[in-house]
């Protein structure tokens, strides 16, 4: 295929601005993009916690006037770019009155754990602004890539607002699902700040959604190509409301636009073999330094070292999505396992409290940490024997595909990516990677830790089964390869004049 532009547009990349997956996988599929030779743009907010790393540098790019409803808002863009010049991002900043990206956080308020009350302004200005700033970039480009409902306004606005701009007249725009459970639904007011009139705004329009606005609905309705994080999650957000949330008719309507590519994962990063953030290293044909890395673990945790009683990894935003509900139910049954239990994560006030006391009444099996902390995140992955993924619903997941390169045991909920990428584990045929559950019951869940500490306790089963996990290839490079195709759809419509447009859509949704 040939070197294509590409702008990725989203409200995180790691290591710049970082809350959850989301920022992972737009870091690691741009520089994969950027490895192949793509010319590669990601754009994000100018958050006041945005951390450069060492060695970037910074140059103003621009200022504009933003149209906002009757009037316009001020806006300055910076390019941050790495000391090769590989990575490239564009910052935008509001630099109004009201300066919705000066402030701490990303989403939220660190000061009450609540999101801003106009994130749905911040997050629809972002995308104005970004189209804004790329016409004054000087370059031109073949893809825009939206993320999230964040940037879902992006599809939208290049095929109205800016539909006449030389710079997108021939561009493809593709908008990628990450989790469907945040849409983004608002009062109709947003229509007149996003420039639209209120007659637009009427039962089964492009932008009503029971009476409101749902920036994630504009995005699935506007973008060429939609895709999503995993093969069995574009299946699933069709299918019923219990995943798509709401969501699933448009969906259907769009069947065949919707492509599921499986995450991969940075394997440079995410490599226990050279992985500086771990106190030994390993690889799947020596495990010793696993051991190691479990002690270290055990002692930082301050439990007592037995290595008869395997440590159960939990990372995660600690969000309802993720299924935490199942351990609250099961907490007898979890204390009296023989296993011990390390946490990290931040999120809903419910779950710190159920965690912390767990820890204060259990500190020799329960330890909690409630922090963004990257580095003890690679620690947990290492140190730990299982990985616990309980999801409701889980569009891909990370954790498992970065334990299982760890030789980590995953114990996952067959949903979404945790189904495309655990396989239940059979001690006869000694096939299979983990342990999974269908249900999304405790009384499962249980069952599934206790098949995994059975095996646990037959040494040389154990090693296959990590070996097993160890030996696949969760790249990113096959993923890149289906962008590459989806690119390429995009733009072969584009060529054909089969593009989304304010008249097309707007009876049909």
């Amino acid at each position: 295929m040939a070197a294509l532009g590409i702008v990725h547009l989203a409200s995180e990349m790691s290591p710049l601005a970082k809350v959850g997956g989301l920022a992972d996988v737009v870091a690691a599929l741009a520089r994969e993009q950027v490895r192949r030779g793509h010319r590669v743009l990601v754009v994000l907010p100018y958050y006041r916690d945005l951390q450069l790393p060492q060695g970037w540098t910074l140059s103003e790019t621009g200022r504009a006037k933003v149209p906002w409803g009757i009037g316009a808002e001020p806006a300055r863009f910076q390019l941050a770019e790495a000391p090769d010049g590989s990575m490239r991002v564009l910052l935008v900043e509001h630099t109004g009155e009201r300066k919705f990206f000066d402030r701490p956080g990303i989403y939220d308020d660190p000061a009450t754990r609540q999101g801003y009350p106009d994130n749905a302004e911040r997050f629809l200005f972002f995308s104005r602004a970004a189209l804004v700033g790329l016409t004054g970039f000087g370059e031109t480009f073949d893809v825009l890539h939206a993320h999230d409902q964040q940037a879902a306004w992006v599809p939208c606005f290049a095929r109205t607002h800016e539909a006449d701009e030389p710079a997108f007249e021939r561009i493809a725009t593709v908008f990628t699902i990450h989790n469907l459970g945040y849409q983004g639904i608002v009062d109709p007011w947003v229509l007149s700040v996003a420039g639209f009139s209120r007659e637009l705004f009427f039962p089964q329009s492009p932008f009503e959604y029971w009476g409101r606005v749902n920036f994630m609905k504009v995005g699935l309705v506007f973008a060429d190509l939609i895709s999503t994080v995993s093969p069995t999650y574009a299946l699933e957000i069709q299918a019923s409301g219990e995943y798509g949330y709401g969501l699933e008719g448009v969906l259907r309507r769009r069947t065949g636009d919707v492509r599921g590519i499986l995450n991969g994962i940075d394997n440079d990063e995410w490599d226990p073999a050279k992985d500086v953030n771990l106190d030994a290293h390993y690889d799947r044909e020596h495990l010793d330094g696993k051991r190691a890395c479990a002690h270290a673990l055990a002692l930082a945790s301050g439990f007592p070292m037995d290595p008869d009683w395997p440590i159960i990894g939990i990372v995660s935003r600690l969000v309802e999505q993720k299924g935490f509900e199942l351990i609250e139910e099961a907490e007898r049954e979890l204390c009296e396992l023989p296993a011990r239990f390390v946490i990290l994560g931040v999120g809903q006030p419910r779950y710190h409290e159920f965690f912390s006391r767990l820890a204060s009444e259990r500190p020799w099996q329960w330890h909690f940490a409630t922090t963004h902390d990257e580095a003890l995140a690679h620690r947990i992955e290492a140190g730990s024997d299982l990985f616990l993924m309980p999801s409701r619903y889980e569009p891909c997941g990370l954790n498992q595909m970065y334990s299982l390169r760890y030789g980590t045991v995953p114990v996952v909920r067959a949903t979404g990516g945790l189904a495309d990428t655990v396989r239940e584990f059979d001690p006869i045929t000694r096939a299979g990677n983990g342990f999974v559950f269908h249900a999304f019951t405790a009384d499962e869940m249980v069952m599934a830790l206790r098949r995994a500490l059975a095996v646990h306790a037959e040494s040389e089963l154990w090693r296959l089964l990590q070996r097993n996990g160890m030996a696949l290839d969760f790249s990113w490079k096959v993923a890149a390869d289906g962008y590459d195709r989806l690119y390429e759809e995009a733009m072969e419509r584009v060529a054909h004049g089969r593009v989304p447009t304010l008249d097309s859509v707007r009876d049909n949704f």
